[in-house]
């Protein structure tokens, strides 16, 4: 049997051991470079695409990776810009490298072939047109060419003017070949316009892009579209504030998202004033005029496409029937500030809302 003085001299000669096995360890990886806790980098970047300011900033294990990843996301946001910008000079690159111009111009006489990305945009839309009882409508382009958004010429329109643009408003008659992967306008004088979903889907693709270079830690901010990648820190979420509609110096909450997106909606965004009546972008496909039941709309999901569409939708929709589509699709929630200044959520967002102090607004707590 062994003596109590000898077992401690064994245990004392296996840490020795062991402690020496670690030191070893540790100046090989010095030598050789390597580290057990990897450095983190932080980048930013900001550029200005699809007519607003986009910034990305990743955290990675080297500055060449945040940086290309950077550069390859906003890549995508070029490369959907080129694809749907209709709103662009006639005979120049960008011009000719619309896809939705052409598809405009085509319309009532020819299909027009297009690029995977817009036929899965244009997929998406008829999708979520019949999903949402025809709120949702890309054909939509001669009402926001009526009022001038867009274009800088802005207009209230006669009620014989929106009838007759109300004609050429209808997803039924946007005609897609999934095997020629081709798009058509049945009727002459029919256009689309993607604002409603391009910049969700150039967003997902961007994120997919700085996934790929295996970062797990960004946040994309483009113009109220915004994706948080993995977390800020250790069980730490990102903390996205959502804007007072009547004051871009106030919040009304802050959520608090992983792995998220938050997309918003507002009658702030884009607008004009006339007599003092606000006229903003977001228009209802129904009647041809702006919606005008709530001042903003967020939306809080996985993926940012179907965040964008359902922010516009939902803006149109307005609260009630919002919230009995979200009881029926769960991992979707939203909050919604309406006119008489109450705001609404559904029942999700309270596990992740931090409501700020301000004057004036209700939380309806039902």
């Amino acid at each position: 049997m062994c003596s109590l003085s000898s077992s401690r001299s064994l245990r004392k000669r296996s840490l020795k051991k062991i402690l020496s096995v670690a030191i070893s360890l540790l100046v090989v990886l010095t030598i050789t470079g390597c580290s057990l806790i990897q450095p983190e980098y932080e980048y930013t970047s900001e550029e200005f695409i699809m007519n607003t300011f986009i910034n990305i900033k990743v955290y990675a294990n080297s500055k060449e990776k945040a940086k290309e990843a950077i550069q390859k996301a906003f890549q995508e946001f070029k490369k959907i810009e080129e694809l749907t910008n209709r709103f662009v000079q006639k005979g120049t690159a960008e011009y000719e490298k619309s896809e939705i111009i052409k598809i405009n111009l085509a319309a009532g006489q020819t299909p027009v072939q297009v690029s995977e990305d817009t036929f899965k945009m244009l997929s998406l839309s008829k999708k979520y047109n019949k999903e949402l009882d025809g709120v949702f409508e890309i054909t939509i382009g001669p009402l926001v060419d009526l009022w001038g958004f867009g274009q800088d010429k802005k207009n209230v329109p006669a009620r014989e003017q929106l009838e007759s643009k109300l004609k050429l408003v209808d997803s039924n008659r946007l005609v897609l070949d999934e095997h020629r992967q081709t798009a058509y306008l049945e009727r002459t004088d029919m256009s689309l316009d993607l604002g409603a979903i391009a910049k969700g889907y150039a967003t997902e693709k961007a994120a997919q892009v700085i996934r790929e270079y295996g970062i797990e830690k960004a946040i994309i901010n483009a113009g109220g579209n915004i994706y948080a990648l993995g977390e800020k820190g250790d069980e730490i979420p990102w903390k996205i504030g959502i804007q007072d509609p009547r004051d871009a110096n106030k919040l009304l909450a802050v959520l608090n998202l992983k792995d998220q997106v938050a997309v918003t909606s507002g009658d702030y965004q884009r607008y004009f004033e006339v007599n003092g009546t606000r006229y903003h972008h977001i228009l209802d496909p129904r009647t041809g005029k702006p919606a005008d039941e709530l001042m903003s709309v967020t939306v809080i999901g996985e993926d940012s496409t179907i965040a964008d569409v359902l922010s516009t939708s939902f803006f149109i929709l307005g609260v009630e029937k919002s919230l009995a589509y979200l009881k029926e699709h769960p991992g979707i929630e939203a909050v919604f500030v309406t006119k008489d200044q109450k705001i609404y959520t559904s029942t999700g967002v309270q596990e992740i809302i931090e409501f700020k102090k301000n004057g004036g607004y209700i939380i309806d707590e039902r």
